[in-house]
């Protein structure tokens, strides 16, 4: 039984998504609350604009369009602020991406420690962050994009292929398997990312592209944290069954 372990990656995981919140509140949040203007801003004119043609068809029409705009704009109410859930996803995403790693060097018999912790930390980031950006770079609010439901497969296939591959050229020796390693990586973005239609958007495209490095900062520094809290737990605490 690897109970300590397990508790251990939690932990650790835990560690890295409590830190994660407040550098996402240090270096997203105003960025994305910035682009919730150009939003609220293009959401208003939108309204304004359609209220204004549903006056000039039939005065009936009016009143039905300001309960619907009021709708859009209240959205659903969160549970816990934008902090509470913030800090909750970033809990469960920590802990989530800790029991991969953990399980990745146990299934491929490699030991997390605090001197290479760092290494595996870094090859999270390249595999869930880094590579699928370079086609699918993180979004602000009232940015166009394409079918959530595509994008999110996309997102998926990348991951594994760039898992695939990083395991290849990593922990492979033959010259066959780092070459094939280098195709799976770069095949997803030669196939092409899905985008949207209309590329229209609000939001300056400076703003969304400062957002997209400080998303890849943040992203760093939690793998960076979540690598070197896992060597230390394991090292510390988890050792021992490792051996046994």
């Amino acid at each position: 039984m690897l109970v300590k372990y397990l508790l251990a990656t939690i932990v650790a995981g835990l560690f890295a998504g409590i830190l994660l919140t407040p550098a996402m509140y240090v270096r997203n949040v105003p960025l994305i609350l910035h682009a919730e203007e150009y939003e609220n801003a293009g959401a208003a004119e939108h309204s304004h604009d359609a209220a204004a043609a549903t006056a000039t068809t039939t005065a009936e029409s009016a009143p039905a369009v300001a309960p619907h705009v009021h709708d859009e704009e209240a959205g659903p109410e969160l549970p816990f602020g934008r902090l509470g859930n913030t800090l909750l996803i970033n809990l469960v995403a920590g802990a989530g991406f800790a029991l991969i790693t953990g399980a990745a060097a146990l299934f491929f018999g490699r030991k997390i420690t605090l001197q290479n912790g760092i290494y595996w930390g870094l090859a999270g980031f390249f595999i869930f962050n880094f590579a699928p950006s370079f086609s699918l770079a993180p979004e602000l609010p009232a940015m166009p994009a394409a079918d959530l439901a595509t994008r999110q497969a996309w997102w998926l296939i990348t991951v594994v292929l760039t898992a695939a591959g990083v395991y290849l050229i990593v922990l492979r020796e033959e010259i066959w398997a780092k070459a094939l390693g280098v195709v799976l990586i770069v095949a997803p973005h030669i196939y092409g990312a899905p985008e949207a239609e209309d590329l229209t958007s609000a939001v300056p495209p400076t703003l969304a592209s400062e957002f997209a490095v400080s998303t890849l900062a943040t992203n760093l520094f939690f793998w960076v944290v979540l690598g070197t809290a896992l060597g230390w737990a394991i090292q510390h605490y988890a050792a021992s069954e490792l051996e046994g």
